[in-house]
């Protein structure tokens, strides 16, 4: 029993290595080119398919095999579903399907779920709210400076004006920036907010002051979602539990 259970730590700690490597590579990729190879996710999926397999078979129970089943018939599904309506990109669907098949249940101290894929995704979700804050507090701090964010847009709504100060800064050297996207175009001469942040094609900007937005991929923060889900748990959970104490 004492070497099943050894076996069964140092198996997890395996799927965990393997699947934390995957991610951070395929950040890394992610970040440097906007692409990652196939390869990774097949050569890791198969491994770490393999890997659930064996420990399944190690730990047999009709619970545990039903509980993994659900993890991943979910995490594959969302995963999917999110990339049919447009939610994210291929490798992000394709990160979400391998962490749930090769590491489907996971049981860190703060969760509502033991499910690793839906929890690494509803982490990296979570995280990448920082983003708008963030632009936020730039967009506000300009404004305090006396800088006219919304010079040439007089004509937008203030509903629309508000959506620019959380999703895009206004920037004097945007063509010479790398990766981020224009958050305004230009129709009949006027200039107007155009809040298409769901699309994954490269667009550059089309002049030097410019709306733009950074095109971070959300793989860095389903990465740091799975990290933060191992090494914490979930971060629901987390915020739940300080208001509720």
């Amino acid at each position: 029993m004492i070497e099943l259970l050894s076996e069964l730590r140092i198996l997890d700690a395996v799927r965990i290595s393997l699947i934390s490597a995957t991610m951070l590579y395929a950040s890394y990729s992610d970040w440097v080119s906007r692409e990652v190879d196939d390869k990774v996710w097949i050569i890791s999926g198969i491994i770490g398919g393999a890997l659930t397999a064996l420990d399944l078979l190690l730990t047999w129970s009709l619970r545990y095999l039903i509980l993994a089943l659900i993890s991943i018939g979910l995490g594959c599904g969302l995963a999917y579903a999110f990339y049919y309506f447009g939610f994210y990109g291929g490798a992000d669907a394709k990160a979400v399907m391998v962490i749930s098949i090769g590491l489907p249940l996971y049981y860190p101290r703060m969760m509502l779920h033991p499910f690793t894929g839906l929890a690494s995704l509803s982490n990296g979700l979570l995280i990448s709210l920082i983003m708008p804050v963030s632009m936020l507090i730039i967009n506000l701090s300009a404004i305090l400076r006396g800088e006219d964010v919304f010079e040439g847009f007089e004509h937008e709504s203030r509903i629309r004006k508000l959506a620019a100060l959380f999703f895009g800064i206004r920037v004097r050297d945007a063509r010479r920036r790398k990766f981020w996207l224009p958050l305004e175009e230009e129709r009949d001469g006027r200039r107007y907010f155009s809040f298409n942040i769901l699309t994954f094609e490269l667009e550059e900007p089309k002049r030097d002051d410019c709306w733009v937005t950074p095109g971070l991929p959300l793989l860095l923060f389903i990465t740091a979602g799975l990290l933060i889900f191992i090494f914490l748990g979930d971060l629901i959970y987390v915020i739940a539990s300080i208001f509720i104490h």
